[in-house]
């Protein structure tokens, strides 16, 4: 008997294609911030529902959602997943991270800071895992971890998001 994964099929979600050819402008404008160390523009700009998409809705209903069915597909595909994890590093790397070797960027450069946006972190984290990157997801728990101990907040709108980051279940699922 065949295992029936769940799909977004509420009729706001952008499809697969579309949320693709959006995450991959996307990482294509990172890439150009990155390259002209223009890192306050990850602060100032708007792109976590297709960078890092989840499994539950958001400010934008349903459009960027995706389920088992999504994940497999978009998993499918070398080009999209090499791109997600080159938009986990960047984004990480504006927040001064070196995502990859789970350290502080040694010698940042102006904007390449903390700027208090703990949701986007938890969506990247929460995203990298629903994926399956758990180097990824450790690699950001250690970073929100790090905030923690510094005294950052890691919540958003009324939610505690620090669940995540100190036990690795997400209570929002």
């Amino acid at each position: 008997m065949a295992t029936v994964m769940k799909s977004n099929t509420d009729p706001s979600f952008v499809g697969i294609e579309k949320l693709k050819q959006t995450h991959s402008k996307q990482i294509t404008e990172f890439e150009q911030w990155a390259l002209h160390d223009d890192w306050e523009r990850f602060h100032h700009s708007h792109y976590d529902w297709w960078v890092f998409p989840v499994n539950r809705r958001s400010s934008y209903g349903m459009m960027w959602v995706v389920y088992e069915s999504e994940i497999a597909q978009l998993k499918g595909d070398v080009s999209f997943l090499e791109k997600y994890c080159k938009g986990v590093e960047l984004v990480s790397a504006s927040w001064g991270w070196d995502v990859v070797n789970k350290t502080a960027i040694l010698h940042p450069k102006l904007g390449q800071s903390w700027h208090q946006w703990p949701v986007r972190l938890y969506k990247a984290a929460s995203s990298a895992k629903l994926f399956g990157y758990e180097k990824l997801f450790d690699s950001l728990k250690l970073y929100a971890q790090n905030l923690i101990h510094q005294g950052e907040p890691m919540s958003f709108a009324g939610k505690d998001l620090s669940w995540l980051f100190t036990t690795g279940i997400d209570p929002y699922r």
